[in-house]
C-alpha cells in the first residue's frame, strides 16, 4: 500500500536503530479503519535552555506563564496566523508527514515545529511551550471524504479537549494536503465545524526509543490515500533532520548551533540541501469505502 522501498532509506539514515522505520511501515500498513484513538502522551514542563533561548530571542518573546512556565511568543505574524499553515507537508520514508516551513519561518521554525507544543492562549494567542523531543511534526491529524485537518498538539491533559475545538484545526481537501502552499488551499475556517464532525482523528504518532534519545515519527494519514484523491502518485521526500545542539542528536541527523537560527539569512537557514524530493513514490489506495460500522476503509493498491 505504501512507498515503493519504504525501508530503503532506514538503514542509511537511522543507523543501529531501525526500530523508527520499523514503526513507520507498521504503523502505514494497518488496516485503514478509521477509530478514535487514544489521546497523545502528555509533555512534561521543562526549563528554557540555553540554546532554545539563544536560537528564538530574536524572532519573538519569551514571557512567563501561570501554567506552562516560560513560553515564547512569534513575532510578526498576524492576528489569524496558527501553526502548521505557511509551508508544505511532505511524506518521507523515515519519518512520515514532515513539516516544512516557507523561508519566512525557517530560522524558528527548525525548533517550534519539531520541538515542543503550542497552545492558543485566548489574548496573546499562539504561544509554543518548550520540549525535549525532535519529531517531524507535532500535530494530530483528521481524515474524511472531503476534508483533511491536523491541529497543533498542546503540552499536556487538554489533548482530548482541543480535538473538539475547531480554532486549533486546518483542513484541506485531500488531494491538497500536498500542496507546494498550504496556506493557498486551506478550507475557510468558518467550515472548520462541519469539517471536525465529518473527519475521525487518525493519531500515529509514535515515540522512538532505542539506545539513544527519543524522538517522533508521524504516520499519520496513510499517503495512498492521499495518492488517491490526488489521482495519481505522490513523490516520497529525503529528510536529514536538523537538531539543535544540546537537544539529544538522533540517528542519522546534522546538529546546528543556536547561534546559526538568530538570522534568517545565515548560512544555515537558507541551505536546503537536506530535504529533497525522491523518486519514490506512493502508488494510490484503489478505493475508499464505509463499512458496515460506518466506518471508512482504505483498499490499497497491492492488497
Amino acid at each position: 500500500m505504501g512507498p515503493n522501498d519504504r525501508g530503503s532509506t532506514a538503514s542509511r539514515l537511522l543507523g543501529s536503530t531501525t526500530l523508527a522505520a520499523s514503526l513507520l511501515a507498521a504503523a502505514v500498513a494497518l488496516p485503514a479503519i478509521l477509530t478514535p484513538a487514544a489521546p497523545a502522551a502528555a509533555q512534561e514542563r521543562v526549563e528554557v535552555s540555553t540554546e532554545f533561548r539563544t536560537a528564538l530571542e530574536p524572532h519573538g518573546k519569551w514571557q512567563r506563564h501561570q501554567r506552562w512556565g516560560e513560553v515564547w511568543v512569534p513575532a510578526s505574524v498576524g492576528r489569524d496566523w496558527r501553526p502548521y499553515t505557511r509551508g508544505r507537508w511532505v511524506y518521507t520514508d523515515d519519518y512520515g508527514w514532515y513539516w516544512n516551513p516557507i523561508e519566512e519561518e525557517a530560522s524558528w521554525g527548525l525548533v517550534v515545529y519539531h520541538y515542543g507544543r503550542w497552545v492558543d492562549d485566548g489574548d496573546t494567542g499562539w504561544v509554543w511551550v518548550p520540549g525535549r523531543e525532535w519529531g517531524p511534526a507535532w500535530v494530530d491529524w483528521r481524515r474524511g471524504d472531503k476534508a483533511v485537518g491536523w491541529a497543533p498538539l498542546p503540552p499536556d491533559e487538554i489533548v482530548v479537549e482541543v480535538r473538539e475545538r475547531p480554532a486549533y484545526w486546518s483542513f484541506v481537501r485531500p488531494q491538497d494536503l500536498v500542496a507546494a502552499s498550504i496556506a493557498s488551499v486551506l478550507l475557510p475556517p468558518r467550515e472548520r465545524d462541519v469539517y471536525i464532525r465529518e473527519t475521525v482523528i487518525v493519531n500515529r504518532t509514535v515515540i522512538v526509543s532505542d539506545r539513544g534519545p527519543r524522538f517522533a515519527v508521524n504516520p499519520g494519514i496513510p499517503p495512498a490515500y492521499i495518492a488517491a484523491a490526488y489521482g495519481r502518485p505522490i513523490r516520497t521526500w529525503s529528510v536529514q533532520p536538523r537538531v539543535l545542539v544540546g537537544t539529544g542528536r538522533i540517528p542519522g541527523a546534522v546538529e546546528i548551533q543556536a547561534n546559526d537560527l538568530r538570522d534568517r539569512r545565515s548560512r544555515v537557514v537558507r541551505d536546503r540541501s537536506w530535504i529533497r524530493e525522491t523518486r519514490t513514490t506512493v502508488e494510490p489506495a484503489v478505493t475508499a469505502t464505509l463499512d458496515a460500522s460506518n466506518h471508512l476503509v482504505l483498499q490499497s493498491a497491492d492488497a
